[in-house]
Formats: C-alpha cells, sequence, structure tokens
C-alpha cells in the first residue's frame, strides 16, 4: 500500500526577510494515525531543503508528540537537533480532565535566538492552547512613511472642473485639419485643465493595512469572537 505524503505530514512554510536576517518557517502538523517512523524521515527530507547557515529555521505545529513525557519524543528531539533545533515549550498546550500534553510545539536554534519568551494563549474554542513566541533578538527596523502627492477630488474640484471645461473654446481643436495635431491639442488643453482643477497636496500613506488579512479572515474572526462570547455567557 502507497501512503501519500498528505497522510504522514501537512506542512506549510513561509520566508521572511527582517533586516538582513531570512527566517523560514516551517508549520507542520503530523496526524496522530500516521506511521511515526516514516513521518521522521519525511520530516528530515524537508529540513534539509529548508536549512541553511545563513537562515534562521523554526518549526512549529501539532506533531501529535508528548515532548514533555511520551518515550518516541526522544527521536523526534533527536532528528530536530541535528539541525540545531531545540523545543521552546515546556508548558502543556493541550488539557483536559484526564490529561495534560504537550503536543504542541515550537522548535528554534537557540544558538541564533538567544533571548525569547514564550507563553500560551487560549483561544476558547479549541482543546489546544495557541502559543505566542517572541524572539528578542529580531531587530525590526521601523518604516519611514514616506508622504506622497494625491489629487484633490470632491465634489467641489469636480465642479469647478466641469466649469472650467465649459469656458474652454476648443478652437484649436476644431480648428486643426491634422488629426494627430488636433488630438494633441485636445489632450494638451484637457489635461491643463484637469490638472488646474484638481490640485495636488502630500498625504501620509497608512502602512498598517494588513493586506493579507482579507474579508473572509475578518467574518471569521468576527464569527470566532461571538461564538467566544455565547460560550462565556451560557
Amino acid at each position: 500500500m502507497v501512503v501519500g505524503l498528505f497522510t504522514l505530514v501537512r506542512r506549510s512554510a513561509i520566508q521572511l526577510l527582517i533586516s538582513s536576517n531570512i527566517y523560514n518557517i516551517l508549520c507542520i502538523y503530523r496526524p496522530p494515525t500516521g506511521n511515526f517512523t516514516t513521518f521522521l524521515v519525511h520530516l528530515e527530507a524537508i529540513l534539509t531543503q529548508l536549512h541553511k547557515n545563513a537562515s534562521n529555521l523554526i518549526v512549529c505545529g501539532d506533531i501529535n508528540v508528548n515532548c514533555l513525557q511520551e518515550s518516541r519524543n526522544k527521536s523526534l528531539l533527536n532528528s530536530l537537533a541535528s539541525f540545531n533545533l531545540h523545543s521552546a515549550v515546556n508548558f502543556p498546550t493541550k488539557i483536559s480532565n484526564s490529561s495534560s500534553t504537550t503536543i504542541d510545539n515550537i522548535f528554534i536554534d537557540k544558538n541564533k535566538n538567544k533571548y525569547y519568551s514564550i507563553i500560551p494563549i487560549s483561544n476558547g474554542l479549541s482543546d489546544h492552547d495557541a502559543q505566542i513566541i517572541q524572539l528578542h533578538d529580531v531587530d525590526i527596523p521601523t518604516q519611514q512613511i514616506k508622504p506622497s502627492n494625491k489629487r484633490v477630488i470632491n465634489e467641489a474640484t469636480i465642479a469647478q472642473f466641469k466649469i472650467n471645461l465649459s469656458y474652454e473654446s476648443w478652437y484649436n481643436v476644431f480648428n486643426d485639419e491634422d488629426l494627430d495635431s488636433s488630438y494633441n491639442n485636445f489632450l494638451n488643453t484637457y489635461l491643463r485643465i484637469y490638472y488646474n482643477s484638481f490640485p495636488t497636496q502630500k498625504v501620509h500613506i497608512n502602512n498598517n493595512n494588513k493586506a493579507w488579512l482579507t474579508k473572509g479572515i475578518r467574518n471569521s474572526c468576527q464569527k470566532k469572537t461571538g461564538s467566544l462570547f455565547n460560550i462565556q455567557t451560557h
């Protein structure tokens, strides 16, 4: 029987360039029913592709291995240690009435990330807690907000634009027999009126729009917040 990679490990990776530092962040999920030995083989193959001396590799996700107690965690930790990756989570991430396990984890190179802090975050809807890690060695440069020029287009300037167009005789357009010359005269006249009617002003662009935060994500966040509120109030 051929076992697909998707049933062994589900993964997604992103590369970030912060200042002159490269961060390769790998998020993985191992289904609990998957073969653990085969999972390690595929994980090492993935890490080999991502691991480079010049980059900072971070692995996170739900591995379904209790890294604090389970016996087979040793083979996992040894495999990750060969890439200088070590567990940063030392607290339970899944807590129930009958058990308390650390099956969600974040693995970092502690030589490259000597100063960090990590805390659990309860999302209120899942039996898994989230983890937030802060790398204090990361120097994120402050983005300089550069002013840009934007034309003032509103009801008043549009009305003035129409009036200015109505005052124009367009003599050099209608009386020029050369088609190309007539078009150029029209365009030049039109643009002159346009630029005069809609002056420019300097504005500061807000760079905190979070383009990745799509409408779908916003709707999901609102629904989740509403569900969490209902759970807490009932």
